[in-house]
């Protein structure tokens, strides 16, 4: 991990590391291939190992290789500014070579904007963001129009969200692809795709369910930091930095569980410690109790009493 992503996780609290760490874990080529292989129509036939070495090098963080294949997408391009134009702060962007239009001669790319976006239930429908976003990655290929402006240079953009949370019982454990479509309303015209579809978004939408698709028991084990059932899509060994992140998202991860249990446990002490002291139950019973209840020490017990107890 780069300095400034561990810089800007260093300001963060328990959660925002955690999801810093899993947006960070997918700048990794190896990470995001099979997320590609499932939701881009281009690499729909191409193996993970394909996918990988199909990412614009050019677009590649030299800075850490740790291998033949130099591992993370740049972050230095994920900001997009123009003096029109509201910033945007993509999580993670990069070009892949497109293998259905590129040839020995000609070489197309795909432009890719991934992002993880955790809670789905916000102001504005989340394919509006995803369309402006692709919209964007679509105008600033051309730059400033001029009259020379060559739009044959427009090449394909997708954005891709992966929506983790407060999502409809309906909606859970969905994809949907939205891009252009040719609607021929009087006679019929023979226009190639790759004329008019130029934007695509993708919405995956996680659930609390478990499922059979190959997407969603992937993410399901990179958001878990499930390693084994990692291994199963990713090939760890051949790049010990993504076992290295997916330690430090287990640890985090951890963490965070082991912290929310000890917040529960406390509270469910509370409660109790203050119930028996409205009811006038002997201390020692109250303390027998929490023992019991909470499978704690004896002095545990008593320093909880002694804790709440003194602020009635």
């Amino acid at each position: 991990m780069n300095e400034e992503i561990i810089q800007l996780i260093d300001t963060m609290d328990g959660r925002q590391k955690y999801d810093a760490m899993c947006k960070a874990f997918f700048r990794y080529r190896e990470a995001i291939a099979p997320i590609l292989k499932e939701v881009v129509a281009e690499f729909k036939d191409c193996t993970n190992d394909e996918i990988i070495a199909l990412i614009d090098a050019d677009s590649i963080s030299l800075s850490d290789t740790v291998s033949d294949l130099p591992p993370r997408i740049k972050s230095a391009g994920t900001e997009m500014t123009s003096p029109a134009d509201k910033t945007i702060y993509y999580d993670c962007r990069f070009k892949a070579k497109n293998p259905k239009l590129s040839n020995e001669m000609i070489c197309i790319m795909l432009h890719i904007n991934f992002e993880v976006h955790n809670d789905y239930n916000v102001r504005y429908p989340i394919t509006k963001r995803g369309t402006y976003y692709v919209a964007r990655e679509v105008s600033s290929q051309l730059g400033i129009l001029t009259e020379t402006t060559d739009y044959n240079r427009l090449e394909k953009a997708y954005s891709i969200w992966v929506c983790n949370e407060n999502i409809p019982e309906k909606l859970q454990n969905t994809v949907t692809r939205y891009h252009f479509v040719k609607e021929d309303m009087i006679g019929h015209t023979d226009e190639p795709e790759e004329n008019y579809d130029l934007m695509e978004v993708v919405i995956i939408r996680r659930g609390n369910k478990t499922t059979d698709c190959d997407i969603f028991k992937y993410l399901n084990a990179v958001f878990a930091s499930d390693k084994e059932n990692i291994q199963k899509y990713i090939d760890m060994d051949r790049n010990t930095q993504i076992r290295e992140e997916v330690d430090k998202m287990s640890g985090m991860g951890q963490t965070i569980y082991d912290r929310g249990i000890q917040q529960g446990i406390e509270q469910g002490v509370r409660a109790l410690i203050l119930d028996n002291i409205e009811e006038h139950i002997p201390k020692e019973r109250s303390i027998d109790k929490l023992q019991k209840l909470f499978s704690i020490t004896r002095e545990k017990a008593e320093e909880y009493y002694m804790m709440y107890a003194g602020k009635m």
